[in-house]
């Protein structure tokens, strides 16, 4: 199922190029004569196009998205698959992202007001919380991934501790080194002098083109956003039930249906 949005968008552009060739402006896709120095100066091959276009679009959505902590089961193939299933609509919905993006950030920055007066909690630490940062623990097992609200109120109540995490200490776990950023960034202001050089000028561009531009454009409004979110977390941060405390009532994110159950199932029969 992952690769049939990409089959489509990928039929999607290369209608893009085939209706914009007529009016390439010398653009020839034919082979480039080499010794000829003002043909190379002023002509780009069909794969000059695609290359460019391809290598900006993977960047900006590379870069951009930040997924929520994988579950504790999830294998490495699985989280690949989510992330290419979520670049495949950055690329042909970058409008879902932008309105999924911008939900997080509200919901993160009202998880940051609800814990700031007692536990200084940053916007960041919100991102972290509603991405799935916190697994509750209960008899040492994991038993559900916990919510602000729950995590709060379980706080407030004395069934757990409050988690001590650092803003450095979320930032550590993030994989969003400035080097990914640095070479997504240079590759769109690369892509973007391009466009503005054909423009001023006075030479055509490719629909190809002005859809990627138009892509990375929105994919920006989510990367900004997200840009206090920490990315590629793959561990969450464990909270471990007081064992004085009353078992939890049901929760919103049950990673284990019922701890009893699940006891009584692995016990000797008699």
């Amino acid at each position: 199922m992952t690769f049939l949005p990409l089959a489509i968008l990928l039929l999607l552009h290369i209608s893009f190029v085939c209706s914009s060739l007529p009016i390439l402006n010398g653009t020839s896709v034919t082979t480039l004569d080499i010794s000829d120095s003002s043909s190379c100066s002023n002509t780009r091959t069909l794969w000059d196009i695609i290359w460019s276009c391809a290598a900006t679009l993977f960047a900006c959505t590379w870069t951009a998205i930040h997924p929520n902590v994988p579950g504790m089961d999830e294998g490495k193939f699985t989280v690949l698959s989510r992330r290419l299933g979520i670049m495949m609509i950055a690329l042909i919905a970058p409008e879902v992202m932008i309105t999924w993006a911008t939900i997080q950030f509200i919901s993160a920055r009202g998880a940051a007001k609800a814990f700031n007066d007692a536990f200084g909690w940053t916007v960041t630490h919100g991102f972290f919380a509603w991405m799935g940062g916190f697994m509750l623990y209960f008899n040492g097992k994991p038993r559900a991934t916990l919510k602000p609200d729950e995590l709060l109120g379980f706080v407030r109540e004395g069934s757990v501790e409050m988690p001590v995490i650092m803003e450095a200490d979320m930032e550590d776990r993030s994989k969003g080194d400035a080097l990914s950023k640095g070479i997504a960034i240079l590759q769109l202001a690369w892509f973007v002098l391009q466009l503005v050089a054909r423009y001023v000028q006075n030479l055509p561009m490719t629909l190809l083109e002005l859809d990627t531009l138009a892509v990375a454009a929105l994919t920006s409004i989510s990367y900004g956003f997200w840009w206090k979110k920490p990315k590629d977390v793959g561990r969450p941060h464990a909270v471990h039930w007081k064992a004085t405390a009353s078992p939890p009532s049901e929760l919103a994110y049950e990673y284990v249906v019922n701890i009893l159950a699940l006891n009584r199932s692995n016990s000797p029969a008699f």
